[in-house]
């Protein structure tokens, strides 16, 4: 798990809608070695049972490689912004609902994501990232021949899935 800072153009932007863009925004884009790299500051690598593997003052994370993401807001947008997307949601039909996926496996391990979505699944499924409310988040491991379940502790409850990587999903 990657930790860190990200270069956002406007404070009001979400995290999703910056990672759902179609071009990552750069401060400075001379720095940019992949087309799909999104640049990180201030990181902390942390792997299975080392909480700080290494540090690094910046680094360059692929966007295809990243499985989800959360940001450090409890709360996002103003208020009137708020106000907009309930009444875009109520205009649409479209409400809040539950979901359950499961992401493929990497090497050892894969997630198992519960939550809530707002708007059309179908709709959100075509995103790069699909954002998440509500979540209740496990990683499954593969140690020697058992499988061992461990929530994941989240700074809020929120993520942004990346949809590349959802094998399956129940809407429930």
């Amino acid at each position: 798990m990657y930790t860190g800072e990200i270069d956002v153009p406007n404070p009001l932007l979400r995290t999703t809608d910056l990672l759902n863009s179609s071009n990552l925004y750069w401060k400075d884009p001379a720095r940019k070695s992949f087309g799909d790299a999104l640049l990180m500051y201030n990181v902390i690598l942390s792997i299975d049972g080392i909480d700080k593997y290494q540090t690094f003052e910046s680094i360059q994370i692929r966007q295809p490689n990243i499985i989800f993401f959360h940001d450090g807001y409890a709360t996002m947008g103003s208020s009137g912004e708020k106000e907009r997307a309930v009444k875009l949601s109520e205009k649409a039909h479209e409400g809040k609902k539950s979901v359950h996926l499961i992401t493929k496996a990497r090497f050892n391990s894969f997630f198992e994501i519960q939550g809530s979505f707002h708007g059309l699944f179908k709709r959100k499924s075509n995103q790069k990232y699909i954002p998440i409310n509500d979540v209740v988040l496990y990683e499954i491991i593969r140690r020697q021949d058992k499988w061992v379940k461990r929530r994941v502790g989240l700074t809020n409850d929120f993520i942004g899935v990346n949809s590349s990587y959802i094998e399956s999903s129940s809407l429930i």
